[in-house]
């Protein structure tokens, strides 16, 4: 039996290759890419208008400032005839009854006893007078040793004294009284630091 001639197959078909570094063919159908769609730059007319013309805008007004009041200066309030006013009372111990307090303690009572008695006395006795007393310039000790209490006294009488001899109101009301007080005190003291040296 004769053999079947080969079939010569002429010409190059670019779908087949013998070079398989090259990518397979594939059946898919090829998408062609479009360019991105470049848009015409914006001119003046295509510019968005403003909501208000520059022209007739109109500045927006400014806050009015309100400027703060000044505080009214209080006054002194007036006062009602009988009113009280509790002020403190303070008193210092003189030089020469620290060295008598300091023998009472040495025979077994504190001084702090005779001082206290004394200023209880002091602040139970006095009345105040309508007139100002100045503190006394006498040798004392510190006032941390002293005594201090408070008392109700007519605010009248007080206010009074304040106008004639402390106008502006620089002293306390206590400062006004101490010269009236303070002598009745050390009267006060040096009975009960007697008294106490008796009983022994």
């Amino acid at each position: 039996m004769p053999r079947k001639k080969k079939t010569i197959i002429k010409g190059v078909d670019p779908e087949y290759t013998s070079d398989f570094s090259q990518p397979l063919p594939t059946n898919k159908p090829k998408v062609q890419e479009q360019p991105p769609e470049v848009k015409p730059p914006a001119t003046a007319k295509d510019a968005p208008k403003p909501a208000v013309e520059p022209e007739t805008a109109q500045p927006k007004p400014e806050p009015a400032k309100t400027t703060p009041k000044p505080k009214p200066v209080a006054k002194p309030q007036a006062v009602a005839q009988g009113d009280k006013r509790e002020i403190a009372l303070s008193a210092a111990v003189k030089l020469d009854q620290h060295d008598k307090l300091m023998a009472l303690e040495a025979k077994g009572t504190p001084a702090k006893v005779a001082i206290t008695m004394a200023g209880r006395r002091a602040v139970e006795q006095f009345v105040p007078e309508d007139k100002f007393v100045e503190k006394q310039d006498v040798p004392r000790m510190p006032m941390r040793q002293g005594y201090k209490s408070t008392k109700r006294i007519d605010a009248a009488l007080l206010d009074a004294l304040r106008d004639a001899h402390d106008p502006h109101r620089l002293s306390s009301d206590g400062a006004m009284m101490r010269g009236q007080f303070e002598p009745l005190f050390w009267s006060c003291l040096d009975a009960v630091i007697e008294e106490l040296n008796s009983k022994d």
